[in-house]
């Protein structure tokens, strides 16, 4: 047996077509975690002989998402049971009790609670709700046609009605400094600076040591965070990804030009091939020494590619797509000039231009 038990109403450009993302089934299971809950304690407050809550009081409580509405996007969540709960034994109305409660509590103001909300259970709005993103809403039908409106705003402050930290969902991006092998941690310095202590899987410690110290390879961490009212990050609760993006300045501009189209200058200039353009940067990325500076790279109307370096010479190097071609050229003292010519279609002559750079720029540097 089924019956309609909730229908939230998800608002925000993700829902726009109707559909929810996957990641939001988490909070739908969360908000049924804490409907179980607080029917207990529902039960338990009006029962204080009792200890707990009867054998399979929530064993037969189960909802399911049964349809998703238009409007943004309506899951329709439906109590379905062996018949229990719908047949009215004197259950089925903390649920229902529940429900109605969580409502006025997300339309809560001033910091004002209903009296049946137990503060301790504010803590799962760490959950219910997490995966909202700024400008979403989860809205929660009341019975007298309004609603209740939760956003990341307002299950801040649910949660910090009741502790100093509030979770939520985060995305860092940084380098990887020390770390902490005993801990299975490193410490992962940020743009500004600061830094968060990372905990890793034991599989990612390979990955750490070559790339610990090293500020030309970018680390994303996908995960939740512990943050204050003052959106300060205070720890990492859990990890869900740490991916590696090796040499991601030379790759963020070689991604750049592959957005070129044919006129990109003033009507005029060749885009450069992306199948050619593909063949240097996997060459490059990852594999660009890291004892020779990063060069500017400079897109040619001829839909070539100029490497550019501010050192004393001004050293270029002209890399001719169409056969892989690579000509540097510099300035000597007093009034000399340098030029090398390397043939990049096979191993043998990248490795050449690398050892190359790193001699000529290397030394250019120290």
């Amino acid at each position: 047996m089924k019956a309609d038990f909730f229908q939230p109403r998800f608002t925000g450009s993700r829902f726009e077509e109707a559909t929810i993302p996957l990641e939001i089934a988490k909070d739908l299971v969360s908000y049924e975690t804490l409907v179980i809950e607080l029917a207990k304690h529902l039960f338990l407050d009006e029962h204080p002989d009792r200890q707990r809550a009867p054998k399979g009081f929530s064993s037969e409580f189960h909802l399911h998402l049964s349809r998703v509405d238009d409007g943004s996007a309506k899951p329709l969540l439906c109590l379905v049971t062996a018949g229990a709960l719908l047949l009215g034994e004197g259950v089925n109305p903390y649920f229902e009790r529940a429900r109605d409660l969580i409502t006025q509590c997300v339309a809560g103001t001033d910091g004002q609670l209903p009296v049946e909300f137990p503060k301790e259970l504010l803590s799962h709005f760490n959950h219910v709700g997490r995966s909202l993103q700024n400008g979403e809403a989860m809205e929660f039908p009341a019975s007298d046609g309004s609603s209740a409106v939760l956003t990341p705003t307002r299950r801040k402050e649910l949660v910090l009605a009741i502790d100093k930290v509030y979770e939520r969902e985060i995305e860092l991006t940084g380098t990887i400094g020390e770390a902490d092998w005993e801990r299975s941690t490193f410490r992962l310095r940020l743009p500004d600076d600061s830094t968060a202590i990372i905990p890793m899987e034991r599989s990612f410690h390979e990955q750490a040591r070559k790339y610990g110290g090293k500020p030309r390879h970018q680390v994303s961490v996908k995960g939740v965070g512990a943050f204050d009212s003052w959106d300060h990050l205070q720890k990492i609760i859990s990890i869900e990804s740490i991916e590696i993006q090796p040499d991601y300045i030379l790759n963020n501009r070689l991604d750049g030009l592959a957005t070129l189209k044919d006129g990109w200058l003033d009507g005029k200039g060749k885009a450069p091939k992306l199948t050619q353009l593909s063949i240097i940067s996997t060459r490059m990325v990852g594999n660009f020494p890291s004892e020779a500076p990063l060069p500017t790279i400079i897109p040619t109307p001829e839909g070539d590619l100029l490497f550019e370096w501010d050192l004393p010479g001004s050293p270029s190097v002209d890399i001719s797509l169409s056969d892989l071609r690579a000509d540097f050229h510099a300035f000597t003292e007093p009034d000399g000039e340098m030029e090398e010519e390397f043939i990049l279609s096979n191993e043998q002559g990248w490795k050449g231009f690398f050892d190359f750079l790193i001699k000529q720029l290397g030394q250019a540097t120290t």
